[in-house]
């Protein structure tokens, strides 16, 4: 089973250049690129750096920490694919920022 959950209003969230949002116990990282949005998990694998406060360039945000990069639509680490961070479904409902989660996804 898949739910949708409020997590703010897309107004309120503070870009710099990601938003860090909690859902249940994951923190998650929100991104604008272009007209679009983007959920991938907010902990760089390697050391646990947010994510939310790397550098933002072409589809890609790179750990303020060690520079690796993530994808934005598909979580990719440039590393190799052992490294990738989990991407979220993300959508904005009248005005209001929902992400996708699932029955495995543990509640706070």
């Amino acid at each position: 089973m898949t739910t949708w959950v409020d997590v703010g209003a897309l107004a309120d969230l503070k870009f710099a250049p990601g938003a860090p949002v909690k859902v249940g116990e994951h923190w998650v990282a929100l991104f604008r690129d272009g007209g679009d949005l983007f959920a991938i998990d907010n902990a760089c694998p390697h050391a646990s750096a947010p994510l939310c406060d790397g550098t933002q360039f072409g589809g890609k945000v790179a750990c303020w920490m060690h520079h690796w990069e993530f994808d934005l639509r598909s979580g990719a680490c440039d590393v190799g694919k052992d490294w990738g961070v989990r991407t979220w479904p993300v959508r904005v409902v009248d005005g209001r920022v929902q992400i996708q989660v699932d029955a495995s996804t543990p509640r706070a």
